[in-house]
């Protein structure tokens, strides 16, 4: 039942994502006067929908996202099947004066970047109530729940399971200062009391000095995972709601992230590439639909649970504006370059190219998806 959960929250974010993605095409082709066929929840086949002001509204019965479909969006295909039944060349110019590829320069881009603006407020938004939320203030030790090979927490003797309580007889109230303090006595002794079952031990620890070659690789300065001994709610992050809205959408959360998030893709694809040792960072549905799984099982679920959301939306606003075809920022890409080239793209072209990005995409996902199986079964 767990797994049924999470993959039924993992999918009903996705769809409230992707639908607030095609929200911003949708609102921002009709306010351009661009005609839109048809907005669709899910993909086909089809289980529902209504044609209203011109615009089918469709709910489908696979629950992987959504999509619009903006007349013109193919080229001029449509205007050759209005040709190709007899119409006149008066009533095509009239049926195609909505059509995307007939719009300025300005407003095709527009209705473009409309999806990425959805999800980049819509993470704002988020990122602003988690900082209005109670924050999740960690107290007692440090849980010990793997061992590193090779490493002094090794030598040393800890295991997991052991609840690390002291350091050099000092007892913290928050298990981060508690782990900052051994960290950083590298190359000195440090003595630990650790609570194993109904005893208490000592044993003595030298925190290794880490280069960025260890960080990199995951090493710790001790080298052991762990989690705190519990988990309470503490003051929100922010002081107020304005200072709550200024942090979501500024260097804290949305804004700083999607300066951050691009690097990070990079140095993600390359390790899945075999370039570095960074694809650990990178996670595909299995792993996102793990990780919401975690979240709910978190002792402050509703706000990992909104981080969380965040992240992903911003992650998708991020992701959809790189100039990589069948991307939102493919498709400016190939936009631009046909208004600098003064004619538009054959429309099999065109669909040439965005097949074949489609199909890097989709190869990217399966290998981001077989790394997540790998860590699901190494644990």
């Amino acid at each position: 039942m767990d797994v049924v959960r999470s993959v039924v929250a993992f999918v009903a974010v996705l769809v409230v994502l992707v639908v607030v993605h095609e929200l911003g095409h949708f609102l921002a082709a009709k306010a351009a006067g661009v005609t839109v066929q048809e907005f669709a929840v899910g993909f086909p086949p089809r289980l529902a929908s209504r044609f209203w002001r011109g615009t089918r509204y469709s709910l489908n019965w696979l629950p992987l996202g959504g999509f619009v479909r903006m007349l013109g969006e193919d080229g001029d295909i449509e205007a050759k099947k209005m040709r190709d039944s007899g119409l006149s060349e008066m009533a095509i110019e009239t049926a195609m004066q909505g059509a995307f590829n007939r719009k300025p320069l300005a407003v095709r881009i527009g209705v473009l970047l409309a999806g990425v603006a959805m999800n980049f407020v819509l993470a704002g938004l988020l990122f602003s109530v988690f900082f209005a939320m109670p924050s999740a203030a960690l107290r007692g030790g440090l849980v010990v729940d793997s061992i590193q090979a090779g490493s002094p927490a090794q030598d040393a003797g800890l295991r997991a399971g052991d609840i690390i309580e002291t350091a050099d007889g000092r007892s913290f109230e928050d298990p981060n200062d508690l782990r900052d303090y051994v960290s950083g006595r590298a190359g000195r002794y440090v003595d630990l009391g650790v609570s194993r079952g109904d005893r208490t031990v000592h044993m003595s620890v030298m925190p290794r000095q880490l280069t960025q070659a260890d960080i990199r690789q995951g090493k710790g300065a001790v080298g052991f995972g762990w989690h705190p001994q519990k988990v309470v709610e503490g003051d929100p992050i922010a002081s107020n709601p304005v200072s709550a809205v200024a942090m979501g959408f500024g260097s804290d959360g949305a804004a700083g992230l999607a300066v951050q998030l691009p690097g990070g893709l990079v140095d993600a694809v390359g390790g899945l590439l075999g370039l570095n040792a960074d694809a650990g960072s990178a996670l595909g549905p299995i792993g996102i639909a793990e990780q919401t799984g975690r979240i709910l099982d978190s002792p402050l679920p509703v706000q990992g649970f909104v981080y969380f959301v965040a992240l992903l939306s911003i992650n998708l606003a991020v992701v959809n504006v790189l100039p990589f075809p069948p991307l939102d920022g493919g498709r400016i890409l190939v936009v631009v370059a046909e208004a600098i080239g003064r004619r538009r793209l054959p429309a099999e072209r065109a669909a040439l190219i965005y097949l074949t990005g489609f199909m890097v995409l989709l190869a990217l996902v399966i290998l981001i998806s077989i790394q997540d199986v790998q860590r699901l079964i190494e644990g």
